[in-house]
C-alpha cells in the first residue's frame, strides 16, 4: 500500500468499512504465515501461530455463550496472550475491557465493575492483587475469573478456572463470525483519569484502532521491516491503540518485554535489532541521565516515537544515539484528534491540521475562573500565534467520541457545542498549549485536578479520596499537583489537615497507601496544615497551595517527603530540599 492508497484509506474510515482488527490479522496469517508476529523472551509466536492462538480464545468463548456486544475484562501483564485474547474477542465482536495492572483496591474494583463485564481473565502473577477486591465485583452471568498461565502450586477457589487447558481443547480455525465485524464495532473499553472526579471508561471503535494503525505508518515510518520493541504496559493508550495497531497494519514484528529496564535496555535492544520504540517521556529522560557510555552510538534504534519527552531532551537524545528520527505525539485515551509532530519541529507535539485536514483548535481560556472566553457573538476566541490556550478536539465522523462509560454527566461536561460556528463539536482537551507558527502546538499544563507523573494520568480526587479514609488522623485532604525542576509533568502533593490533637502513624500509612494505589499515584509531598478554608473542589485553593509549593524556607507548614529508598515519608528541610531541586535525590 502506497502513501495515497493507505491516506484514502484513513479517511474511508469515516464511514463504515469492512474491516477489523481480526480481519486484519487473519490476512496476514495468509499471506506471511511465518513472518515473526511477537517474540517475547525465548518465545516466538509468527503471524499464522497468532492468529491460531486468537482463534482458540474466539472459540472458547464462544462456546460459552459470548456474543457481539458482550465484555470480558483483561487484567494482564505483557505477554502474546494478551494481544491473542483481544484478537480473538475482537472476532465475535466481544469487548475487552483493558483494565490498568497498576491498580488496586477500591480503584479496580470500580474499573471491573464500570465495564460491566461477563468475566476477567486475570494472569497468576496478579491473582493475589486481585482476590483482595472480589467481593466488591458484581459482574454479569456467568461470572467466570479465568486465570492464565496457573503454576501447579496454586489452587484457584470459587468461581475461578484454568483458561490454558480450556483453549488446548478449542478451535485453531478462524470464526465464521469475523467477516461480520466492521470499524463500527466496539472493540475496547480503556480508561483514563480524565480531566475530574474518579477514573472513566471509554469505548474504543475498530475504527479508532486501525485508522491509528495506518497512521503509524504513513507518519511514524512504521513498515513491514520494523522490529518494534515494545517495554510499556499493553493498557496504556500506546499499547493496543498504538503499538499493536501499528505492528499488525504494517505486518511488522514486535519484540515484547513486561517492563522496561533502563540498567539492561541497550544491551536488550542489540540483541533482539530492535529498530524502533514507542515511549513515554520518562524513559527518554531515565536514559539520557545514565553515564555516557563509548558505545551509545553503536545501536540499530532508528525511529523513536514519544509521548511526552522533555523538548530540550530531544535534540541531545537523538544525536547522542544515533536516532534517524524521534516523533513527539500528543495522544489522549479519549482518541479525539490525530496530533503528529511528524515533521520533528522541536518542542513541538503536533499541528492542528494533518495533511490538510483539521484536528481541532485552540482558543482563550481564562485560567483564573476556569472559563472559554467569548466574544460578543457568543463564539470561542481563538487564540493567535504566540498565545497560550485551551486544545480544543474537534469531534467529526473521523474523530468519533463515544463518551464515558455510564457516565453521562462527565460526558456532557466534556463535548462543546457551537464553539466557532452552528452544529460543530468539540472535545474539551482539559490542556493548556502554545500555538506556534504554521499552527504547531506544544504542551503547557494540564487543568482540573488531574495531572500527569512519571508518564501517567493521576486523578487528585481520586487519591485524596484515599487518604481521608487512612483510619483515625485525618479530617480533611487536598491533593494537586507540583513542579519539581527537571521532571516532566508534576508530581502529587497532599494538604492534610488531622482532626485536633492526632497525629499520623507514618509506618502505618504508607503501608496504607502502598495497599490501595499505585506507585506513580503516592503524594510526593505532604503538607500538615491547621485548616483548609475554603471549597476544597474549587481551582482557585489548589492553585493556591500549588504556587506556595514545597520550599521549607517559605512554608511555615511541616512538610514531608516521600523518601523511595526507604520506603518512608521524611520531614522535608532545606538541605533535602536543595538535593531534590539538583536531582540528587531518586524518585
Amino acid at each position: 500500500m502506497n502513501e495515497q492508497e493507505r491516506w484514502e484509506t484513513i479517511l474511508n474510515l469515516g464511514h463504515q468499512q469492512a474491516m477489523s482488527l481480526g480481519a486484519e490479522i487473519e490476512k496476514l496469517a495468509r499471506d506471511q504465515a511465518d513472518k515473526p508476529a511477537i517474540i517475547y523472551n525465548d518465545r516466538c509466536l509468527s503471524y499464522a501461530e497468532l492468529n491460531s492462538l486468537a482463534n482458540r480464545y474466539a472459540s472458547f468463548f464462544y462456546t460459552q455463550g459470548y456474543i457481539k456486544g458482550d465484555v470480558v475484562a483483561l487484567f494482564m501483564e505483557n505477554r502474546p496472550e494478551y494481544l491473542a485474547a483481544i484478537t480473538g474477542l475482537s472476532k465475535l465482536g466481544v469487548i475487552v475491557a483493558l483494565l490498568d495492572i497498576g491498580i488496586r483496591g477500591q480503584v479496580l474494583a470500580r474499573e471491573v465493575n464500570l465495564c460491566e463485564a461477563r468475566a476477567v481473565i486475570v494472569s497468576h502473577e496478579l491473582l493475589g492483587n486481585f482476590e483482595s477486591v472480589i467481593t466488591r465485583l458484581r459482574l454479569k452471568s456467568p461470572a467466570v475469573i479465568y486465570v492464565n498461565n496457573v503454576p501447579e502450586d496454586i489452587k484457584l477457589s470459587g468461581n475461578m478456572q484454568p483458561l490454558d487447558p480450556l483453549l488446548q481443547l478449542s478451535s485453531p480455525e478462524n470464526p465464521a463470525t469475523t467477516p461480520s465485524i466492521t470499524s463500527e464495532d466496539y472493540l475496547a473499553y480503556a480508561f483514563t483519569a480524565g480531566q475530574s472526579g474518579l477514573r472513566k471508561g471509554v469505548a474504543i471503535r475498530q475504527q479508532r484502532w486501525l485508522k491509528n494503525g495506518h497512521l503509524f505508518s504513513l507518519f511514524g515510518h512504521m513498515n513491514e521491516s520494523t522490529v518494534q520493541y515494545m517495554c510499556l504496559p499493553l493498557h496504556f493508550n500506546s499499547g493496543v491503540m498504538g503499538s499493536y495497531a501499528g505492528m499488525v497494519i504494517s505486518g511488522s514484528t514486535m519484540v515484547l518485554r513486561q517492563n522496561f529496564s533502563v540498567h539492561t535496555f541497550w544491551d536488550d535492544i542489540r540483541s533482539c535489532g530492535a529498530n524502533y520504540m514507542i515511549m513515554v517521556g520518562e524513559i527518554g529522560r531515565y536514559l539520557y541521565n545514565q553515564a555516557e557510555k563509548p558505545n551509545d552510538y553503536d545501536n540499530p534504534l532508528e525511529v523513536m516515537l514519544s509521548y511526552g519527552i522533555w523538548g530540550d531532551l530531544i535534540e541531545p537524545f537523538r544525536k547522542r544515539f544515533g536516532l534517524k528520527h524521534l516523533i513527539e505525539v500528543y495522544a489522549k485515551t479519549e482518541g479525539v484528534g490525530s496530533f503528529i509532530n511528524y515533521e520533528e519541529v522541536l518542542h513541538m507535539c503536533g499541528n492542528l491540521s494533518l495533511k490538510g485536514l483539521r484536528q481541532g483548535e485552540v482558543v482563550q481560556y481564562d485560567v483564573h475562573n476556569n472559563a472559554i472566553k467569548f466574544n460578543d457573538k457568543g463564539r470561542a476566541i481563538k487564540c493567535q500565534r504566540g498565545e497560550t490556550g485551551l486544545l480544543l478536539c474537534e469531534i467529526n465522523e473521523l474523530n468519533l467520541f463515544n463518551g464515558y462509560l455510564n457516565d453521562p454527566e462527565a460526558t456532557k461536561k466534556s463535548i462543546l457545542f457551537n464553539v466557532l460556528e452552528d452544529n460543530d463539536q468539540y472535545l474539551h482537551s482539559g490542556d493548556l498549549v502554545k500555538l506556534h507558527e504554521k499552527d504547531y502546538i506544544s504542551f503547557v499544563d494540564r487543568l482540573g485536578d488531574t495531572y500527569r507523573w512519571k508518564s501517567k494520568t493521576v486523578s487528585a480526587y481520586a487519591v485524596a479520596d484515599v487518604l481521608k479514609k487512612f483510619y483515625g488522623a485525618i479530617e480533611d485532604v487536598v491533593v494537586y499537583a507540583v513542579k519539581i525542576p527537571g521532571f516532566e509533568g508534576r508530581c502529587g502533593m497532599a494538604a492534610i489537615k488531622l482532626l485536633e490533637d492526632e497525629k499520623i502513624n507514618w509506618s502505618g500509612f504508607i503501608k496504607y497507601i502502598n495497599q490501595r494505589m499505585p506507585e506513580h499515584a503516592r503524594p510526593i509531598f505532604i503538607r500538615l496544615v491547621a485548616s483548609l478554608e475554603g471549597d476544597q473542589d474549587t481551582e482557585q485553593l489548589r492553585e493556591q497551595l500549588r504556587e506556595e509549593g514545597y520550599n521549607p524556607q517559605t512554608v511555615e507548614d511541616q512538610l514531608f517527603f516521600l523518601d523511595t529508598e526507604t520506603d518512608s515519608y521524611i520531614p522535608l528541610d532545606i538541605d533535602l530540599y536543595k538535593q531534590i531541586l539538583s536531582q540528587k535525590i531518586s524518585l
